[in-house]
């Protein structure tokens, strides 16, 4: 199982390093499961939107993930670099919208999930983002569930920065293994958020 996480210039550092902590705790306890930081195009690093440049581990090409993880930042600033400016570029939502088909699960950590939601895929669906853009995400047609980590099914959602964190050891304890969930929280002494499973119709 390959999981990837969706990085760009401007991205908030903890959308994805929090994630990537425990998922490459994850690869390193489980030989079937892996973990990227990809882009959506061919730089070899991006920086940050508190400065930190960090390199890239490949390019984003929809149909190899399991698991697509999509970062936010820099949206209710509306910034030149960040989650508003890809929306804005328009070449990560079709990326996006291509994973969509392929992907078992569609994760947004904070305004990660409002690019899920611009790419037109996510409409109806059960989903959180960071507080500052949940009448946007509203307005999107999304149910907004106000929670840290918002189980839809294949559609998994966190709310601010830190909720990364509780969404990844989620996507660990549901994809993977519960016991080893716990094992990677204790060591990271983390005391995680775990959501409820969703509705059967």
């Amino acid at each position: 199982m390959l999981a990837d996480i969706v990085v760009f210039d401007g991205v908030v550092e903890m959308d994805a390093l929090g994630p990537l902590e425990v998922l490459r705790r994850a690869q390193e306890l489980d030989d079937d499961f892996s973990v990227r930081v990809v882009g959506p195009g061919d730089q070899r690093s991006v920086r940050g939107a508190g400065g930190l440049t960090f390199a890239t581990d490949g390019v984003f090409t929809p149909g190899e993930a399991n698991i697509v993880i999509v970062a936010g930042g820099g949206w209710s600033a509306r910034s030149k670099v960040g989650a508003w400016a890809e929306c804005q570029k328009g070449d990560l939502l079709h990326l996006l919208a291509a994973s969509s088909a392929t992907c078992a699960v569609m994760a947004g950590v904070c305004t990660g999930t409002m690019l899920w939601a611009h790419a037109g895929i996510i409409a109806g669906r059960r989903a959180n983002t960071h507080h500052a853009a949940h009448e946007e995400l509203s307005e999107l047609g999304v149910i907004v569930v106000p929670e840290r980590v918002v189980d839809d099914g294949d559609l998994v959602t966190s709310g601010g920065v830190t909720s990364g964190i509780d969404l990844a050891l989620w996507l660990v304890a549901r994809e993977l293994n519960d016991l080893l969930a716990q094992h990677i929280a204790k060591n990271i002494e983390y005391k995680w958020f775990r959501p409820s499973r969703p509705l059967i119709a």
